[in-house]
């Protein structure tokens, strides 16, 4: 159960009905944005960043969702990873991929470019965030346009891991739950 309600998707707030409206057009109004709305400043700015993470930029959407679920997973995110399992697999990650994240370490299903991605993701779920080394296998590989990008959405998904788990956030029943979370080891 939520740690708080949810704002209606029916809102006649003139700064959320826009951004609902919009939400609508392209499907629903996710519980997530239906508690960040407390907020309608906060909803209104947060909506298309995190679309620009996800649409925009020229790093690969295949290792951008597999940073993503990587993070659920650290997180223990079941809702962050119930809708972005459904888009890696769409982007060419593999089930036998996302069931290997736990122990990734371990696993010859990752190249090293995926590799560098898990490891940049595992960084970020610790306090200090990427390591020196870490940062400099992924400059020396992808180099700073494509770094940045993968920081910046793994600083950002780390945080609505943290935030949907801090709300207890719980998952459309409109969702595919055919992709559970496995708890990372």
């Amino acid at each position: 159960m939520a740690r708080m309600k949810m704002v209606d998707t029916d809102t006649v707030d003139p700064e959320l009905k826009d951004v609902f409206e919009k939400m609508k057009q392209r499907g629903t109004v996710m519980n997530v944005w239906r508690m960040m709305a407390w907020s309608p400043a906060l909803a209104k700015v947060w909506a298309p960043f995190s679309r620009g993470l996800r649409n925009e930029l020229s790093v690969p959407r295949r290792l951008r969702e597999l940073l993503i679920v990587q993070i659920a997973c650290r997180h223990e995110s079941s809702y962050e990873y119930g809708h972005h399992a459904h888009m890696a697999l769409a982007e060419g990650v593999t089930q036998a991929q996302l069931a290997s994240l736990p122990q990734w370490h371990d696993s010859t299903l990752f190249d090293a470019e995926e590799s560098l991605v898990l490891q940049l993701a595992d960084d970020l779920t610790h306090a200090s965030g990427a390591t020196a080394a870490t940062m400099k296998a992924l400059l020396e590989h992808f180099g700073e346009k494509h770094l940045v990008e993968l920081l910046a959405t793994g600083a950002f998904y780390c945080s609505v891991a943290r935030i949907v788990n801090a709300l207890d956030c719980e998952l459309e029943p409109e969702a595919d739950t055919s992709h559970t979370l496995r708890p990372a080891a």
